[in-house]
């Protein structure tokens, strides 16, 4: 009987061994491979940058975000050959905190500007996302570069640094371009919709998107002042007439600055603040600035917010959608004009103030 335990328990184990050998078959894959390029730079990354230092969450995401970047010379291109020798540095060196940043994914002006590689792996691993914006680069002076590197501090937030974090996300997993994107839509790169709006970031992103022939504010300290007089609202408003609601605007102008630059100028253009059925879209606008910015004068001409609003329905401009751009709103007796003449008085020329009400040259 001793021969027949023995086989059973033999049978028993050969069972075993091939349950065992079965689970490891479905567990376990063969590592991502890359070039050979990619294979030493990421050797040398991932075992000099680590804990806060880490520039990627994994070797498989550094090896195929690295297929991802240019090819080119070592020194200051954004290139895989300049970050190779950053992270060879690295190793030498022993000092993370100084040389990883420069190893990773984000340029930082030592491998390329932090835009260039935010572009370049946009391009290359979101090309969906990165057809959204006409110039990409110029798009990205829009986005907070928060100066943070620590993957535990940038998964969430709208910065920079989050969009290329994701976008190393997106080389394994194409769910995550969203996340990367300029334009935030709710993801993990954005802020949560009741942050309170912060004036800086509406004109960061306003002077980004609306320039030139399109600019609404003729400096950011006049976009700041004119922010500040503003109801302040939260990032989630849309139609409010609150800064929140001028920086969603200030977003989708970076993708069509036609379209959307008047909503983020001073008036909101019927689109950030209305009346009930937009009639007279751009007076609320015009009275809480008025108030704001010339408080003399408002009081010698009207009672109350809505004795302005009465009297302003009757002016040229005072519905919605009538375009709003420094660079036409010069003169002439119509909202428009009268806006611009508040936004300097709000930025320091009180002198503006006879302009906000109908002096030369809004006659």
């Amino acid at each position: 009987m001793k021969p027949l335990r023995g086989l059973g328990l033999m049978l028993l184990l050969a069972v075993g061994c091939e349950s065992i050998a079965g689970i490891e078959d479905r567990t376990f894959e063969a590592p991502v491979s890359g070039s050979p390029e990619c294979e030493a730079y990421c050797t040398d990354v991932m075992s000099a940058c680590s804990a806060q230092f880490a520039a990627y969450p994994s070797r498989t995401s550094c090896v195929q975000t690295c297929d991802a970047l240019p090819r080119g010379e070592a020194a200051l291109a954004n290139s895989v050959e300049c970050r190779a020798a950053k992270a060879k540095l690295a190793v030498t060196t022993q000092e993370p905190a100084s040389d990883c940043p420069g190893a990773g994914p984000y340029g930082l002006g030592t491998c390329g500007s932090i835009c260039q590689a935010y572009c370049s792996l946009l391009e290359a691993l979101c090309p969906a996302q990165a057809s959204a914006v006409k110039d990409c680069e110029s798009s990205c002076t829009a986005l907070e570069a928060s100066g943070v590197y620590d993957l535990s501090k940038i998964a969430k937030g709208d910065t920079l640094e989050c969009r290329i974090h994701h976008l190393t996300l997106a080389a394994q997993d194409a769910s995550e371009c969203d996340n990367a994107a300029i334009l935030p839509r709710g993801g993990a790169c954005s802020d949560p919709g009741d942050t309170p709006a912060d004036c800086d970031d509406v004109c960061r992103v306003a002077m980004a998107a609306c320039s030139g022939g399109l600019a609404v504010y003729e400096s950011e300290a006049q976009c700041k002042a004119v922010c500040k007089a503003l109801p302040q609202g939260v990032v989630a408003n849309t139609t409010e007439n609150t800064a929140g609601c001028r920086l969603y605007h200030a977003y989708s102008a970076v993708a069509d600055p036609n379209t959307h630059c008047p909503h983020v100028g001073p008036l909101g253009d019927g689109h950030c603040g209305h009346d009930e059925g937009a009639v007279t879209g751009n007076c609320e606008s015009y009275c809480l600035l008025a108030e704001e910015a010339c408080a003399t004068d408002f009081a010698s001409k009207f009672s109350s917010q809505d004795d302005c609003m009465k009297d302003c329905v009757s002016l040229p401009g005072a519905k919605l959608d009538q375009g709003y751009a420094v660079a036409s709103v010069g003169s002439g007796d119509n909202v428009q004009c009268r806006a611009l003449q508040l936004s300097r008085a709000l930025d320091g020329q009180s002198a503006a103030c006879a302009g906000a009400f109908g002096a030369a040259p809004c006659n």
